[in-house]
C-alpha cells in the first residue's frame, strides 16, 4: 500500500494568513489508501487554518518559523520528519516553496519505509496526569517529538530521546497505547540553521 505512494508527493497551499486554500488533485486518493480519517479528507482541511491540525504550541511555532523563513527570504526549504504508523516507520520530508501568487506550497513526500521493532500505538493528552507505572509505582510521562517521532521520559535530565520501539521493548510490551504529549527535541530545531 505505501510502494504505490513513495514517489507521490501531497502538497497544500497555504495564503498569507496560513489558510489551507487548495490541495493538489491526488490528496483524498491518497489519504483513503493509507487510512486517515475523514479529518484529513480535502473538504475538511480547505478553508481553515494549518494551526489546527497541529497538536501543541512547540510543532506549532517550528512550522510557523519554517514558513516564516521561506517567505522572508525566498527559497525551497527541505525538513526532515517521521509520520510513523504503529508498524512502520515512515521517514518523510517536507518540501516548503513560496509561489508567485505570495502563496507557500507545502509538498509531504515519503521517502522510505522500515517496520518497527515492536508495534505501538500513541494516545494524545493535553496535560500531564499519571500515564503509566512502573512496576515500583512510579508514575512515567512521556513527550514525543512531532518531528522525529523520538520519546522522552518527562523530567529526564539528561535529555535523552529514544526510538519508540526500543524504550517498548525494553519496557516490555504495552497491552494499551502509550500516552504522550506532544513537542520538539532539542535536535530537530538545530536542523532549521
Amino acid at each position: 500500500m505505501y510502494t504505490k505512494f513513495m514517489n507521490l508527493q501531497l502538497s497544500y497551499w497555504l495564503d498569507d494568513d496560513n489558510i489551507i486554500r487548495r490541495v493538489n488533485d491526488h490528496w483524498d486518493q491518497a489519504m483513503d489508501s493509507q487510512n486517515w480519517s475523514d479529518r484529513a479528507s480535502a473538504n475538511r482541511i480547505v478553508g481553515k487554518l494549518l494551526s489546527e491540525f497541529i497538536c501543541d504550541d512547540v510543532t506549532r511555532m517550528y512550522v510557523a518559523t519554517m514558513i516564516e523563513s521561506v517567505r522572508v527570504i525566498p527559497h525551497t526549504s527541505f525538513r526532515p520528519y517521521r509520520c510513523d504508523t504503529p508498524d512502520m516507520k515512515r521517514f518523510m520530508q517536507m518540501i516548503i516553496t513560496p509561489e508567485d501568487n505570495g502563496w507557500i506550497r507545502i509538498s509531504h513526500e515519503l521517502l522510505r519505509i522500515e517496520p518497527l521493532e515492536k508495534p505501538v500505538t500513541f494516545s494524545t493528552v493535553t496535560e500531564f496526569s499519571p500515564l503509566r507505572q512502573c512496576k515500583n509505582n512510579q508514575t512515567i510521562h512521556f513527550v514525543r517529538c512531532s518531528i522525529c517521532n523520538r520519546l522522552q521520559r518527562y523530567g529526564n535530565r539528561d535529555n535523552t530521546w529514544y526510538e519508540a520501539d526500543s524504550l517498548i521493548a525494553r519496557s516490555h510490551a504495552l497491552s494499551e497505547s502509550l500516552k504522550v504529549i506532544y513537542g520538539v527535541c532539542l535536535d530537530c530545531p538545530d536542523k532549521l540553521r
